[in-house]
């Protein structure tokens, strides 16, 4: 059962990620972008140089092929949680690209591997505004509040249009009532 847990940043996916590795320690935890050695020298170019929409897209295409080929398809038969997947990929991408290319590279990039099933954590404008100002900001964040609110929805557009399971979590609640509900979700996915 390959998982994902998606949110625009500052959601708590990070968070609830910790814990579900003390909730789940069976299972294989990744992360996009930044997780294999190429992907972590990958997220660096991403976040933190100058580049194009293009590019940013084919860096973001690379470290996923690499995910999926050193980490998900050996461990397929296994509980994969992952932090991010093709889900926020095309979710971010498609405010410059078309829906149906992206879908297509990333079939191409992950050999059609997508999650099974999604949890969003999702944000209002007003909570997400508090927690952006709590910290200093990479080049996504940079874009702004109303655009990370279009990605919140293009992430729940997304899950619709690939016909992916998910559920819809309100991030503002309590780190433990999010994590009770997370557990209760994947408890009930693996039995």
């Amino acid at each position: 059962m390959y998982i994902a847990l998606e949110g625009i940043d500052t959601a708590g996916k990070s968070t609830q990620i910790e814990l579900l590795k003390k909730d789940f320690p069976e299972a294989i935890f990744i992360k996009e972008p930044g997780f294999t050695e190429i992907g972590k020298k990958l997220r660096e170019i991403i976040f933190h140089e100058n580049i194009s929409k293009k590019t940013e897209l084919f860096l973001f295409l690379a470290d996923r092929a690499e995910t999926i080929e050193k980490m998900v398809k050996p461990n397929y038969n296994k509980l994969i949680i992952s932090d991010r997947s093709v889900i926020s990929g095309i979710a971010y991408a498609m405010e410059w690209f078309d829906f149906d290319m992206l879908v297509n590279l990333n079939k191409f990039a992950t050999d059609s591997i997508f999650p099974n099933y999604v949890i969003i954590l999702k944000l209002e404008k007003e909570e997400l505004q508090k927690r952006l100002n709590q910290k200093e900001h990479d080049n996504i964040e940079k874009r702004g509040i109303d655009y990370l609110l279009k990605i919140q929805q293009n992430i729940i557009n997304t899950c619709n249009r690939l016909e992916i399971p998910y559920l819809l979590l309100d991030a503002s609640k309590s780190v433990e009532e999010i994590n009770f509900r997370i557990k209760k979700a994947i408890s009930g996915l693996i039995k």
